[in-house]
């Protein structure tokens, strides 16, 4: 009922979306990390997402489901593009910041958090060689497989987010693993 209300204060008043952004934006960029592990990637397609949010918050229907779910799947598409391409070039948020008075993010606790993700990737080397055998699959398994290991979501929710039956999601995420076992073998 929360972001159901949020939701209609930010087609009412634009500004409110901050409220959003604050609440989701660690939620996205860690999804977004674990896919691409690249800090400054992450940071662009975080943001192209979260822009891509603000232009489009008009069409947002309430659906009794979390405002989440949408984002994953702006998220989804936004690192389904940036595999895509060879360059990946974010509209700029620029003329937002200039016309909407929006604040830059403090570069210090940027580079915090930063050296805070660095620190627990270097930890896990086992969660980096997955990584990088996960970036060989399909971009339908490793978002499957992302949202379900890195994200803990149920196969509902993630049913939801890929806009696929939860039988189509249980059978990528079991072909997903074995192809996994079979590149980690």
């Amino acid at each position: 009922m929360e972001e159901e209300q949020l939701i209609f204060q930010i087609k009412a008043e634009p500004l409110k979306f901050g409220i959003l952004f604050d609440k989701f934006y660690p939620l996205m960029f860690r999804y977004i990390y674990n896919r691409t592990l690249n800090f400054g990637v992450s940071q662009e397609i975080a943001s192209e997402t979260f822009l891509k949010a603000f232009l489009n918050i008009h069409m947002f229907k309430w659906r009794g489901v979390s405002v989440s779910f949408w984002l994953y799947r702006i998220a989804n598409n936004e690192v389904g593009q940036y595999y895509r391409k060879v360059k990946y070039r974010p509209s700029s948020i620029d003329q937002l910041i200039e016309t909407r008075g929006w604040d830059y993010v403090d570069p210090k606790s940027t580079m915090e958090d930063k050296n805070a993700l660095e620190a627990e990737v270097e930890k896990h080397q086992n969660y980096k060689l997955i990584q990088e055998k996960m970036r060989l699959l399909g971009i339908y398994y490793q978002e499957a497989l992302a949202l379900r290991y890195f994200e803990k979501r149920s196969i509902k929710e993630i049913a939801i987010i890929l806009g696929k039956p939860e039988g189509t999601v249980k059978s990528l995420l079991s072909r997903a693993l074995a192809q996994l076992k079979i590149m980690l073998s």
